[in-house]
């Protein structure tokens, strides 16, 4: 018989039933931890008085510092990279690494980024020197002794200039906002690398901060004065800096980590909020013109699912969240737009997230829902997001009008409970979801479901907004119109077919 694309037969039966190996790796891989002088993990018992505890901490040692001792008695291995190692010899514990008799294994090192600092370089150098004895000489490039990890890489080459940073500010300063640089800016800083962020910040701070006079004059009562005998020129280039700082939070980064010099004056916003401010930032006859358009384009379905949505927020009727089903093409982010313009125009917030990055981009003002709520990596039924309820953030919710969530059918339902839990903390409205804010999700089952890490199918099912305790109480909308297929009788027949392999009759 054949289940799930998977043949079973009584042979398989017989080889569960003995309990016989169903899965093999081979060859083995082996992790190879490394660590910068001094920063290895070692153990000691609570007890012991702190002359004990040194000396149980100077005999234990690691599997990286056990490699550079072999290397220092042995000339064998001295060709070999240490990811190579394991290919010839095995660590045994408490005797360091001996030569392999039989078989082989794959090292791996952990994966380490620019954020990383020194730990990212002293990864970085470990793939191009072999048979390193000490530390000193894993430092040391052509004869050289170099202090640190990065300092050897720059002389190895294996770091480059910031030339196509450069390139990059140089082309899009003149056709981008200052806001949009800063935030390009802290990106790189928290996702690439930059050998010389303040040479970048040097360089370009005069397109970086070319929204600050216009800030200083609209709302310079709302800052905390600067000392009398700054020039305009230094306000402008320090309240840049510490605008960057604001993107850099949202981060996870302070100034240290970013290897930037912070901002001279604390700006402290004292009735402002910046994220009210960005969220205001549109031209409400433009929003108003966009939506007359858009309800003159719809279709039945997504004129009927518009209207349900404004009926109910309009009279402020429960529940006020939404699931709007659609397959791809059925027009819902032009729905979206709709609908976030419809509320614009009225001068409120509308807040547009989306589970991916790529989705978030078709959004306005998008953002990831990780990024906007800040819900936790790793997340539970327990979880809450991060947002402290006195922050700008919680500032910023709690006037949000309207929330839309695409792609929800991507994510756990763990997640949406955070938010939910989070969103009743800011705004003290404990018995309705999201704290009485409207929100609209969005997506469509048929397409990617949760990634359950070793999940079976009834795992990642069970993972789904759908087995959300609070599903019950959403409204449901749905769209089936393929507006990319509505003209053309072929188009429309492929369409049907398609919706046959992978859509259940009864969700309509």
């Amino acid at each position: 018989m054949t289940i799930q694309g998977r043949y079973i037969s009584s042979a398989q039966a017989i080889w569960r039933l003995n309990a016989y190996t169903t899965h093999e790796e081979k060859p083995a891989v082996m992790m190879l931890p490394y660590h910068l002088e001094g920063d290895h993990r070692v153990s000691f018992q609570a007890r012991l008085t702190s002359q004990q505890i040194a000396a149980a901490v100077q005999t234990q040692t690691s599997i990286f510092l056990d490699w550079m001792e072999y290397n220092s008695k042995n000339a064998d291995g001295r060709d070999l990279l240490y990811s190579d190692f394991p290919l010839f010899y095995t660590h045994v514990k408490k005797k360091g690494w001996q030569m392999r008799k039989k078989g082989h294994t794959i090292g791996r090192m952990p994966v380490a980024v620019p954020l990383q600092g020194e730990h990212f370089y002293l990864r970085t150098l470990l793939t191009i020197k072999r048979g390193a004895t000490s530390y000193r000489d894993l430092y040391t490039i052509n004869g050289v002794s170099y202090d640190c990890p990065s300092a050897a890489c720059r002389a190895a080459g294996l770091t480059f200039d910031d030339s196509e940073w450069i390139s990059l500010f140089d082309e899009i300063k003149d056709s981008s906002s200052a806001s949009s640089l800063r935030q390009t800016f802290a990106s790189a800083l928290s996702h690439s690398h930059i050998n010389d962020p303040q040479q970048i910040w040097d360089r370009f701070k005069t397109a970086f901060s070319d929204d600050c006079p216009r800030r200083l004059l609209i709302a310079g009562e709302t800052f905390n004065p600067p000392p009398l005998d700054w020039s305009n020129e230094q306000c402008r280039y320090d309240l840049g800096l510490w605008l960057l700082g604001d993107n850099l939070r949202d981060l996870n980064l302070d100034w240290a980590r970013a290897r930037l010099m912070g901002p001279a004056h604390e700006w402290t916003v004292r009735q402002n909020n910046v994220f009210l401010e960005d969220a205001l930032n549109f031209d409400r006859v433009a929003e108003q013109a966009y939506v007359n358009e858009s309800i003159a384009a719809f279709s039945p379905g997504q004129r009927a699912a518009y209207d349900e949505i404004v009926n109910v927020i309009s009279n402020n009727l429960r529940p006020n969240t939404f699931f709007l089903q659609g397959p791809a093409g059925t027009g819902k982010t032009f729905l979206y737009k709709a609908l976030c313009s419809h509320y614009r125009a009225q001068g409120k917030i509308v807040l547009c997230v989306a589970s991916s990055g790529i989705a978030s981009l078709l959004l306005p003002n998008g953002r990831t829902s990780h990024s906007q709520f800040r819900i936790p990596v790793e997340c539970n039924d327990d979880s809450r997001c991060n947002i402290d309820a006195q922050s700008n953030l919680a500032g910023l919710i709690k006037q949000t009008s309207l929330i839309i969530w695409d792609e929800v059918t991507l994510q756990i339902k763990h997640n949406f409970s955070a938010v939910d839990k989070t969103l009743r903390d800011i705004t003290k409205i404990k018995n309705e979801m999201f704290g009485g804010i409207p929100v609209l999700f969005g997506g469509d089952f048929a397409q990617i479901l949760p990634v359950v890490r070793r999940g079976q199918k009834e795992q990642t099912v069970n993972a789904c907004i759908k087995y959300w305790q609070n599903w019950s109480q959403i409204r449901q909308l749905f769209l089936t119109q393929n507006m990319r297929v509505v003209v053309g009788e072929s188009n429309r027949r492929f369409a049907d077919w398609l919706s046959i392999l992978s859509y259940t009759p009864s969700l309509y």
